[in-house]
């Protein structure tokens, strides 16, 4: 049977809290319409339900522990397609093995999870540093990015702590939503700008100094464009106004 949920991870933990307790074997978990649906196939749609969410949560907590949890979601987020067997296989040893899975690392699913949550964890940890706020006329900082994962509410948290006196938006420009801070509390939200933001007088200052000290620190006899990009993708350059391609749309 092929199960189908809305993608969130509420839903994600929905069904799979229905499919051990119906005892069921998928033959796939999806979170929106295959291309080309299987005439011959079984389905069952499952809506999401916060309670059985909450309910196989406290249990993967309880009977697992905290790190395989950790590994559960952030490897939902990683956005990995067909993640959703690996997490279904990965639970299913763990109900067997205990408190053990996590240490099952020749296993083809916990090895499969543990790259998909590191893949996460490793991108979350890279925006901490490569995130670029850009302040606008009214004093908001904004900070557009492209991340794989779906790290929004990871770096929320960060900011909330590092930005606390300030009013920011985290723009995930690949998924449309936002995070807004007000300097209190964070929230995130559906975000499609029609117009780009309008930025202060200050800010180009602001970029001007900044890429001043990159070109001072840089040394040129050393420059190694190729190790640059090993360590630092081209996909994360987008947004980074101290780039020299990026000198043009400051």
């Amino acid at each position: 049977m092929i199960f189908r949920y809305d993608g969130s991870y509420a839903g994600l933990l929905t069904v799979l809290q229905r499919i051990f307790a119906r005892r069921e074997t998928p033959d796939a978990i999806l979170c929106r319409e295959p291309e080309q649906a299987d005439l011959f196939a079984a389905f069952f749609e499952s809506n999401t339900e916060p309670e059985l969410a909450a309910r196989l949560t406290a249990a993967i907590r309880l009977h697992l522990g905290a790190e395989t949890a950790a590994n559960l979601r952030d490897a939902f987020l990683s956005g990995q397609g067909g993640i959703e067997m690996d997490l279904y296989r990965y639970l299913k040893l763990g109900w067997r093995v205990r408190r053990e899975l996590d240490r099952h690392l020749t296993d083809p699913n916990v090895a499969a999870v543990h790259r998909a949550a590191h893949r996460t964890r490793h991108e979350a940890h890279r925006f901490k540093g490569l995130l670029r706020f850009r302040e606008t006329e009214d004093g908001l900082l904004y900070a557009p990015f492209r991340p794989d994962a779906d790290i929004l509410a990871k770096l929320a948290a960060h900011f909330a702590i590092r930005l606390g006196d300030r009013r920011w938006l985290i723009h995930d420009v690949r998924r449309d939503l936002g995070a807004l801070y007000d300097g209190r509390h964070w929230a995130i939200g559906a975000l499609t700008l029609e117009t780009a933001p309008t930025f202060s007088a200050e800010e180009d200052e602001w970029q001007e100094l900044w890429r001043a000290f990159f070109d001072h620190i840089a040394i040129p006899e050393r420059a190694n464009p190729r190790l640059q990009k090993r360590f630092m993708p081209m996909k994360y350059w987008e947004f980074l106004v101290e780039h020299p391609s990026l000198q043009k749309n400051k």
